[in-house]
C-alpha cells in the first residue's frame, strides 16, 4: 500500500471485539490519514462471533468519542459502515445487497480487503477482483491448513494487484 492514497477502500471485517478495535479500526485510521474513504462491511445477521453491522455502527460511534480522525471521517462521511447482506462466515460476493454494491461504484473503490477464515479462506481465496485486494486470515482448522500446506493458527496475508 505504498505509493498514493486509494479513492476508496471496502473492508469486509470479521469477528468482533479485538479483532476490530485493535486490528481493523488502527488500519482504517491509517488509510483515513492517507486521504482513502472507507466502507466498512459487516454481517447483516448475527453468526458465531461475527460482528453485524449495526454492532459495529455503534462500536464506530463509540471509538469515535476517542479518536478524533474517526470522528471527522464519519462525520465527513468518509468512513461508513454497511450491511454485507449474509448471516454466516462465508462471503458469497455475488449476494451483496444493491445498497452496497451501489456504493462500491460510487466511491470508485479500488482497495478490497477481505478478513477473516470463512470470509477470505472459504469462500474467496481464489477469486480474482478488478482492484488490489488484501486477504487476510488466520487459519484455525487442522484440515485447512494441511490443505494449504501450514500450520494450525498460521496467518494468512495475500495481497494481489488489480487483475
Amino acid at each position: 500500500l505504498r505509493g498514493n492514497a486509494h479513492k476508496s477502500a471496502l473492508i469486509f471485517v470479521d469477528n468482533s471485539g479485538v479483532d476490530v478495535v485493535l486490528g481493523i479500526l488502527p488500519f482504517v485510521r491509517a488509510l483515513l490519514q492517507r486521504g482513502t474513504k472507507v466502507l466498512l462491511c459487516a454481517n447483516t445477521e448475527p453468526s458465531l462471533n461475527d460482528v453485524t453491522s449495526g454492532e459495529l455502527s455503534e462500536l464506530l460511534d463509540k471509538c469515535c468519542t476517542h479518536c478524533s480522525i474517526l470522528a471527522k471521517a464519519k462525520q465527513e462521511q468518509n468512513l461508513l459502515v454497511y450491511a454485507n447482506g449474509q448471516s454466516g462466515p462465508c462471503l458469497d460476493m455475488r449476494t451483496l445487497p444493491s445498497e452496497l454494491c451501489d456504493a462500491i461504484q460510487k466511491h470508485e473503490t479500488d482497495l478490497l480487503v477481505i478478513e477473516g477464515m470463512g470470509r477470505t479462506l472459504h469462500t474467496n481465496l481464489y477469486a480474482k477482483f478488478n482492484c488490489e485486494t488484501l486477504k487476510l486470515a488466520v487459519i484455525k482448522n487442522k484440515w485447512l491448513a494441511e490443505h494449504l500446506g501450514g500450520d494450525t493458527f498460521a496467518v494468512i496475508c495475500k495481497y494481489e494487484d488489480a487483475s
